[in-house]
């Protein structure tokens, strides 16, 4: 049969005889965006739970109730000899993979039926999962969010990384040795770039929040990629940083004596002040917000603008959004 296809700036087109389909371009979301860059702090932080043949990759993805959106969190457990099988339970176990909203698995059934295996990766602190299909060629990865009205898109886990001073004069040079490597070797890029592997992985990071890196589970090394998108301004899409740049702007983040481990700084909120600690181990904040997210969706604008003054950023200005 005779095919054609066709790439355009505004649409791509595929005909097959008579037939013919056109994808056009079209404008994507804020919130796309920022979940594309949010996709990539959750990366590195997942642990593989689970793994199982294709055979069994069928029989489990048949077995999961997609019609219906249950209320609690489902828990995915690995079973039989040395984890060979998994069944969905209502009960967290060893090892279990929790889900909330079994329904947005409903992709699986039709992806495993070529599948050679399925992986199942986690991270237990955050409540994320990834659903790893291996085929003969290729992988597919489907990352669930952790509840079912949380889109990674207000996620914040990349603001830290983002207020680090870390990777500031690193990410130039990590940057001038990626050359659409599948697998970033990170002592080759310290050793041609003289860093340390602290600094390559932090700058890595940074580039995988703007659009230029991906994380890959399976070899635990992020690959060279630059999506088609404008990502070099994501710090002017989250609003909790530009919020933290701005109480630098107007004095009201102060360093408090001793802090014993760390360091302790005071943040004039709107009518109370905000008492904030900088440990090695984790951030913690006296704010209201804090006190509800723990920390799961990222450090709020009180830990932020500490950060920044800890790293010696206060001076680094950020262009609002247009």
């Amino acid at each position: 049969e005779r095919v054609e296809f066709s790439v355009g700036r505004a649409a791509f087109a595929l005909s097959r005889g008579e037939e013919r389909v056109v994808e056009k371009k079209v404008r994507l979301p804020l919130r796309w965006l920022k979940g594309f860059s949010e996709v990539q702090a959750y990366l590195p932080r997942l642990l593989l739970r689970a793994e199982v043949d294709g055979g069994e990759a069928r029989r489990f993805a048949r077995s999961l109730p997609l019609g219906s959106v249950p209320r609690q969190p489902s828990f995915v457990v690995p079973s039989g000899a040395a984890g060979a099988a998994l069944r969905l339970s209502q009960r967290p176990g060893e090892d279990a993979v929790a889900i909330s909203g079994v329904h947005r698995l409903r992709t699986l059934p039709g992806l495993v039926q070529r599948a050679e295996r399925l992986r199942i990766w986690s991270d237990a602190l955050s409540g994320v999962s990834a659903w790893e299909v291996v085929f003969a060629v290729g992988r597919v990865t489907l990352l669930v969010s952790p509840e079912t009205q949380r889109g990674f898109s207000g996620e914040g886990q990349v603001l830290s990384s983002l207020a680090s001073a870390a990777w500031q004069k690193a990410l130039p040079r990590v940057r001038a040795q990626l050359r659409w490597q599948n697998e970033i070797d990170v002592g080759e890029v310290a050793r041609a770039t003289e860093l340390t592997a602290g600094e390559v992985e932090a700058a890595l990071a940074a580039l995988g929040a703007r659009g230029l890196a991906g994380y890959d589970c399976s070899t635990g090394r992020y690959f060279h990629r630059e999506l088609p998108f404008d990502l070099e301004r994501v710090e002017a899409m989250q609003p909790r940083l530009l919020d933290a740049r701005q109480l630098l702007a107007e004095n009201r983040v102060r360093r408090l004596p001793g802090g014993g481990d760390g360091e302790d700084f005071a943040v004039d909120g709107s009518d109370v002040v905000h008492h904030v600690r900088l440990r090695a181990d984790s951030d913690r904040c006296s704010c209201p917000w804090f006190s509800k997210q723990q920390g799961e969706r990222g450090p709020c604008k009180h830990i932020l603008a500490a950060r920044l003054l800890h790293d010696g950023d206060a001076d680094t200005s950020v262009a609002a959004p247009a």
